[in-house]
């Protein structure tokens, strides 16, 4: 058995660095361990004083590199799933180079022969040549059409059903390959469902709604323990109605959800993505919210029957002031965090490691550098940037290009 012994480091973790501390992997079983035997073959590799961090997380990601995760349908192929499969396996070691280890490939609302097709491949994995999939999100269809944002209207429905959730996604799909799932309380049998949902190991995040605080709080009460992208396809906060928002500091309950927010600069005003960090920093959880476009040149491009225009990190759909998603990666938002709220590095990392693997219930597994826990790392300058990948152990060289968010956000 090999081992290695990273040293002249500083860990980052539980929002906390630190100094000086050594951390040892098991590099056949890929995780990491509390010490290593002794006569043990051991690697050392010295961090020259920089950061190591638990592998990022990201919970709401839409597409990479051109592959839209819910892009297959029912007339797909074998041929068609096959292909399919070999371009996510190679977009998903490439999107492992921005410091993402792991996430949620997320489905947005669709038709029941597409999730039949795109779930399954999305089954949670451990890989050290891509970025694992801990399960998809599954971003409706139950939502409120006044709130659609880009989602397809013909695919939305309600859950009158008791059977709707499996008629929809299909049973096998939910007990084995869901990991989030996001809906609106306010649509008729949402409600109800949330335990049914909780059972079966999955997230239930509030999102793409016009529920009002008493609603949400329902929700919540019922087992409901997120909110989707906070701000963005939801009513905006008033002193005297809150709506979602005010769920996040909510003093009716003693569990207030965890809220992902995407600070790229253009979904959310930099000014109130601190109000909701500094609101709430341990249930804080920083998302790309990615579409299929990021990695790629700017430029129109071709969306089922929508065309969308890529400047930098920002798309809209073509011809309107419609946001069409994101593509700033993940190291971004979080340096962008820093900058904003001014939150040390330990902080901001936290809301891309521990708090999104504690949401989910990976946290044996992912999102920390205790011993069992997988060896998928990030060594970071004090800056942020990611100058070094572990995936299981295995290095990974980075790409992470400064593109800051602009100081107003484009609204």
């Amino acid at each position: 058995m090999s081992y290695t012994k990273f040293t002249n480091t500083h860990l980052c973790d539980n929002g906390v660095l630190y100094a000086n501390t050594d951390l040892y992997v098991d590099n056949d079983k890929g995780i990491i361990v509390d010490d290593i035997p002794a006569n043990a073959k051991v690697s050392i590799v010295d961090l020259e004083g920089n950061i190591l961090a638990p592998g990022y997380i990201d919970i709401q990601n839409n597409g990479i590199y051109g592959l839209n995760f819910s892009s297959l349908n029912g007339e797909s192929t074998l041929e068609d799933v096959k292909q399919f499969k070999n371009f996510y396996k190679d977009c998903m070691n490439k999107y492992l180079k921005t410091g993402v280890t792991s996430m949620c490939p997320t489905v947005t609302s669709n038709f029941p022969e597409v999730y039949e097709k795109v779930l399954p491949i999305y089954q949670e994995g451990r890989s050290r040549e891509q970025c694992d999939s801990l399960g998809a999100h599954i971003e409706g269809p139950f939502i409120n059409i006044k709130k659609k944002g880009c989602h397809p209207p013909e695919t939305f429905v309600d859950a009158k059903s008791k059977s709707k959730l499996e008629e929809v996604y299909g049973e096998e799909n939910l007990i084995n390959n869901v990991c989030i799932l996001t809906a609106a309380p306010e649509i008729d049998g949402v409600l109800e469902l949330i335990p049914k949902i909780k059972l079966k190991n999955i997230t239930f995040s509030i999102g793409h709604t016009t529920s009002d605080y008493q609603t949400g709080l329902k929700a919540v009460e019922s087992g409901a323990t997120m909110v989707t992208h906070l701000y963005n396809a939801m009513p905006q906060p008033h002193h005297r109605d809150v709506g979602v928002v005010g769920l996040i500091t909510n003093p009716k309950t003693e569990q207030t959800p965890y809220f992902g927010l995407i600070s790229d600069g253009v979904h959310v005003d930099p000014s109130m993505v601190t109000f909701a960090y500094r609101s709430n920093p341990d249930k804080c959880i920083l998302v790309t919210d990615a579409m299929h476009l990021i990695g790629l040149p700017d430029g129109t491009y071709k969306w089922d029957q929508q065309e969308i225009t890529k400047t930098g990190p920002i798309l809209y759909l073509k011809g309107t002031k419609t946001l069409a998603g994101a593509a700033t990666t993940l190291p971004q938002c979080v340096r962008n965090l820093m900058k904003w709220a001014n939150v040390p590095l330990a902080k901001a990392v936290k809301t891309v490691t521990n708090t999104p693997s504690i949401s989910i219930g990976k946290q044996d597994c992912k999102g920390f550098l205790n011993a069992g826990c997988d060896a998928d790392l990030v060594v970071l300058d004090t800056k942020g940037f990611v100058k070094k990948i572990y995936k299981l152990g295995k290095l990974v060289k980075p790409i992470d290009e400064d593109h800051p968010g602009k100081l107003m956000a484009a609204l």
